[in-house]
């Protein structure tokens, strides 16, 4: 499992991830379950060298034997190949690529999902796509709106932090009441969405979508951290975690890093504690 977002901007666009790795499988005859995590795993990439592209994956970890980081290196030298791709060309051939891996027979049991986002040279103009792939091959590409913030993998604690109250809260709600007066949920939904929004409405963090780049980083970053942290003491085996890192492609300027993982972090966060007794 992992937890990504992304954040379209005027200025640029903005990509983050965790870094956990879950591996899931069976003990035995037992039920599926999480079997071991590794917290130093790597899901936004830079597109090709000192490039105005970038790359964020979450859901399955990989691809058959094709790990993300190959897929993205493939893409990089395709674009450098073609010198004027746009954002768009670029999101249709990364869904080609995968297409063409998973009818290959290296299958994945989890949906995949990817941003590209990024700008072209022609124009400068920034842009990103949300792609989801199921293991069926079947495929949804959408492109996000300018001043968009897009959050994929887990993103129920910050909606809770942000909208001040659960995502799930007006459903419930809804066959709660449809329950408990005996009425059809049909006849109960308009009635509990209208109160719900006007009750709610001053609880909903809100202003301006189109925010400066550096203003779009804190947001990205805030809602990777607050996730892995609600997961982190939540009961049970959380399902993101490690390093977080962030990345942006300003219209001016290639990719750029805001927090990224040295290749020694896993060495270097045991000795940490060892360093501190």
């Amino acid at each position: 499992m992992t937890i990504a977002a992304a954040y379209l901007t005027s200025e640029g666009v903005v990509l983050g991830a965790d870094s956990t790795t879950a591996v899931v499988g069976r003990q035995g005859s037992g039920p599926t379950s999480i079997l071991q995590l590794f917290n130093y795993g790597q899901k936004v990439f830079e597109i090709g060298e000192k490039s105005h592209l970038g790359l964020c994956t979450w859901g399955a970890g990989i691809v058959g034997e094709t790990s993300h980081r190959t897929i993205a290196a493939r893409l990089g030298r395709w674009v450098e190949e073609q010198k004027s791709a746009t954002v768009a060309m670029v999101a249709e051939h990364l869904v080609e690529m995968v297409k063409g891996l998973l009818q290959s027979g290296q299958g994945i049991k989890d949906p995949l999902g990817y941003y590209v986002g990024g700008w072209c040279p022609a124009d400068s103009l920034p842009a990103c796509f949300r792609i989801l792939l199921d293991p069926d091959a079947s495929v949804q590409t959408v492109p996000m709106a300018l001043g968009e913030a897009n959050f994929s993998g887990a993103p129920r604690f910050f909606t809770r932090v942000f909208r001040g109250f659960d995502q799930e809260l007006p459903r419930r709600l809804e066959q709660a009441l449809a329950e408990r007066l005996g009425l059809p949920l049909e006849e109960i939904k308009p009635k509990v969405e209208e109160a719900f929004a006007e009750a709610a409405g001053p609880l909903v963090a809100a202003g301006s979508r189109d925010i400066p780049i550096r203003e779009a980083i804190d947001f990205v970053y805030s809602y990777l951290h607050i996730t892995v942290k609600a997961y982190k003491f939540q009961f049970g085996a959380p399902i993101c975690g490690g390093p977080i890192e962030v990345a942006f492609i300003s219209s001016d300027r290639p990719f750029r890093w805001v927090r990224h993982k040295r290749f020694d972090a896993a060495i270097r966060g045991q000795e940490a504690d060892c360093d501190e007794r």
